[in-house]
């Protein structure tokens, strides 16, 4: 039952995953237009297509996100790792005993 599960898991995970990339081709497609950004400060022009920009924008946003909540997440790891260790020694002195 539980191999069941996971097969279906996987699945379905695939299904998922196989539609948001077609759904980003379709996107890109959709969104070919060039468009100048002008960097205002700066002397710079740069032309590029609007869906590059977008997953530009949509990648650093991922990474902030990531960078930002990465704290608590390592924070989380080192401790389950440490209370890992401290179980791993009280179980040799109770073995010993």
């Amino acid at each position: 039952m539980l191999k069941f599960i996971k097969s279906l898991f996987g699945f379905t995970k695939s299904i998922i995953l196989t539609i948001l990339l077609i759904c980003l081709v379709v996107f890109m497609v959709s969104n070919r237009d060039v468009i100048t950004i002008h960097t205002h400060p700066l002397p710079f022009e740069i032309e590029s297509r609007v869906y590059l920009v977008m997953l530009f924008f949509f990648l650093f946003g991922m990474s902030f996100g990531f960078l930002a909540f990465s704290k608590n997440l390592i924070e989380k790891t080192i401790a389950n790792f440490k209370n890992r260790l401290k179980i791993k020694k009280l179980e040799k002195e109770i073995t010993k005993n």
